[in-house]
């Protein structure tokens, strides 16, 4: 085989591939957005959960006790938006994901020429 031959294939092995390698990195670097949103959210759960826990454990009397109900309340509330927040976030991040995926689609369609 001559080594023009052995380029051009080469060079088609090349451009097949490239695709291939783009969606790899595109893939591994959503993973990884995602995987460091999660257990960014996870622990932002566990600190209020352990937070609740320890106030819990300082209800000593009935004016604690009532402080205690009283916070429960307003950390429900602070949670429904917590909730509402990550949904979105996670929402919005993932319609990236897809987005760049249609991107790198889009640019290595054939152009139909």
């Amino acid at each position: 085989m001559s080594n023009d031959a052995l380029a051009k294939i080469a060079e088609q092995y090349q451009s097949f591939l490239s695709p291939v390698i783009k969606a790899n990195k595109l893939s591994a670097s959503n993973l990884e957005a995602l995987v460091n949103f999660q257990m960014s959210t996870l622990q932002s759960y566990i600190d209020i959960s352990i937070a609740r826990i320890k106030a819990a454990a300082d209800i000593d009397d009935p004016a604690s006790l009532q402080a205690f109900l009283s916070s429960q309340v307003e950390l429900i509330a602070s949670l429904q938006k917590k909730f509402a927040d990550d949904s979105k976030s996670l929402g919005e991040l993932m319609a990236k994901f897809k987005g760049d995926f249609e991107k790198l689609v889009q640019e290595n369609l054939p152009s139909g020429k």
